[in-house]
């Protein structure tokens, strides 16, 4: 040792029994390693990994064959220098080992660029296939351009997925790094012992199986297998070659995991849109083409799912003709915005059914899609309609009850009276008036209740001036309020647009409400009338400053027969009621006890 650093030879002295490596200063230079004492496999692993295998191979000879002196030659791990090493035996398996760099070629190598390493981390799942025909699978140690083993070492040591030499004595005489983490068995400590000594053929009989098959047929063979030590699936390509069979091997367990839990996820799904009578659709957004539609749809349509497919606006010929084009309209909003739209379709035997559609747009990968719902609400239409034959059953039996009784009062009094007078026609004249009084009562009620009872009219439109019309209507009701003394007010937006309605209709509504504000006063009280114009709506408020009304009588305004007036029906409300909505406007009452009371009439443009 002292003589090679004499000479500035990197040497070091190998005893391979205790394992360990002493090197001189020259050597640790060379392979810039920190310490001049270390374990032998620390020392192996100064050299590139395709390197050291030849390099046990070559100290296994010289052990058991009593060789004096062997030449191999080798690269150093991190600087790609290529040394020719010299091992002289010495006595009781110690062996002196120096190096010589050789120099390089005009040409020489450079190492891969990070983005072409990065590139390489990125090879696809196919390309052992792709890459034998490259290097056809010549074991490494068989090359003799420096350039190319440096190239082919940096790309199998970098290469993703595991890699491994056996020759056809069933001997591993290649590993890469990434199949040792793998498998978790050091390759380098095995190099040249028979597969089944490193893995037992017991536990491993499928891979051994399809080694076999590959190396007897020479045909590539790919399997998937679990390997127990590291509890990972993977994928098993078996590339047959001159010199045995080459072994790659990708880690799917990942991929596994993810593609059962896409499975699971379309079972569960599938399992529920199987057994659900609504049905799920996704479609393109012009609707050409439909992606998917739930097995209940035939059921629900009558139509197959594959005529659907094939022409998704089939289903627009079992549409009642009256709402295909509410449908179309909506199926248009669909593409911008959450719709829902509800229709017939006719059954071949004539008959219809219900049916509401929602739908809404999505965006997934930067494509858009349509996701929306059929659902059956034929049984939903039908209990509407016989609560709403309930209601008007209750409402005119509520009605026939309290005309009868308002008729009766006033039939008993001119009853009562007549029989008096035939009794003293001397007092005949005394009771006219009063009859008189009664009659009208009774005409009044008929009348109210014929207006009730009138189908709603076609409206004649007409543009008015709103302002023109409240003025009319308080001055035709001014002289009833100079008799309570009640204050008339009237406030109205400047420069008011003119307004088109039904004339008749709204004077009839403002009649009406301002009638009862000056019923529902005190002498010397206060009335008010508002209007006020939208974009969309003409909104009309009548005020007083009356006792105002409980919740509970707000609740009952416009129940047959409830007023709070004393000798009042509340068919006028009613009657109210219906004229706002034949203008489909909505009334609103607001009232406080002690503070009045306020009614809205909200009429369209």
């Amino acid at each position: 040792m002292d003589v090679l650093s004499l000479n500035g030879t990197p040497a070091c002295l190998l005893d391979l029994k205790m394992q360990t490596v002493t090197l001189n200063q020259e050597m640790q230079g060379a392979l810039q390693l920190k310490e001049t004492d270390m374990s032998f496999s620390q020392w192996v692993r100064s050299f590139r990994h395709t390197g050291q295998h030849r390099l046990q191979q070559a100290l296994h000879q010289v052990l058991t064959e009593g060789l004096r002196e062997f030449v191999v030659q080798l690269t150093d791990r991190d600087n790609f220098q290529q040394y020719k090493c010299t091992m002289v035996h010495l006595t009781n398996g110690q062996i002196a080992f120096s190096l010589k760099g050789i120099k390089q070629e005009s040409f020489s190598f450079e190492p891969l660029l990070p983005s072409q390493e990065d590139h390489l981390q990125e090879l696809p799942s196919e390309t052992p296939n792709r890459i034998m025909g490259k290097f056809n699978l010549l074991h490494l140690s068989d090359y003799t351009s420096s350039q190319i083993k440096h190239r082919m070492t940096h790309i199998v040591d970098k290469f993703p997925h595991g890699l491994a030499v056996i020759n056809h004595n069933w001997e591993v005489t290649y590993a890469n790094p990434k199949m040792e983490e793998l498998t978790k068995v050091p390759f380098f400590k095995n190099y040249y012992k028979k597969l089944w000594e490193i893995f037992s053929i017991e536990e491993h009989y499928d891979f051994f199986q399809h080694y076999l098959r590959a190396m007897e047929t020479q045909e590539t063979v790919e399997f998937e297998g679990s390997i127990k030590e590291t509890n990972l699936e993977v994928k098993v390509t078996v590339h047959p070659t001159e010199l045995g069979i080459t072994v790659f091997l990708q880690d799917i367990t990942q991929y596994n995991k993810h593609l059962q839990a896409l499975k699971d996820s379309e079972e569960r799904f599938a399992l529920l849109a199987n057994n659900m009578t609504d049905v799920f659709w996704i479609s393109q957004p012009d609707y050409e083409e439909v992606h998917y539609i739930s097995p209940a749809f035939q059921s629900l349509f009558g139509i197959s799912r594959h005529e659907v497919f094939s022409d998704p606006r089939i289903i627009l010929h079992s549409i009642h003709e009256n709402d295909r084009d509410s449908f179309t309209d909506a199926l248009d909003r669909m593409k911008q915005e959450e719709c829902e739209v509800d229709y017939r379709i006719i059954n071949p035997e004539g008959t219809y059914k219900w049916i509401r559609t929602k739908g809404f747009p999505v965006d997934y990968h930067g494509k858009s899609y349509i996701l929306g719902i059929h659902e059956d609400v034929t049984e939903y239409k039908e209990m509407l309609e016989l609560r709403e034959k309930s209601q008007q059953l209750s409402t005119i039996t509520q009605m026939s009850a309290g005309i009868a009784h308002e008729i009766k009062n006033p039939l008993t009094a001119i009853k009562g009276f007549l029989q008096i007078g035939a009794a003293n026609p001397e007092l005949r004249d005394n009771y006219q008036e009063i009859i008189l009084d009664e009659v009208n009562r009774i005409e009044a009620i008929v009348q109210d209740f014929m207006m009730l009872s009138k189908p709603k009219s076609s409206i004649q439109l007409e543009e008015v001036d709103p302002e023109q019309l409240v003025s009319y209507v308080l001055r035709l009701l001014e002289p009833e309020a100079n008799e309570k003394k009640i204050l008339l007010l009237f406030e109205c937006e400047t420069d008011m647009e003119k307004f088109e309605t039904e004339p008749k209709r709204l004077n009839q509504i403002l009649i009406n409400l301002v009638k009862n504000a000056i019923d529902a006063v005190d002498v010397g009280g206060e009335v008010g009338v508002n209007i006020s114009m939208s974009t969309t709506h003409l909104t009309l408020s009548v005020t007083d400053n009356g006792p105002g009304l409980s919740e509970q009588e707000l609740n009952k305004i416009g129940e047959p027969f409830f007023t709070t007036k004393e000798k009042g029906t509340g068919l006028g409300v009613m009657v109210t009621k219906k004229i706002v909505s034949d203008l489909n406007g909505v009334i609103d009452y607001e009232s406080q006890i002690g503070k009045g009371t306020t009614v809205f009439v909200h009429l369209p443009r």
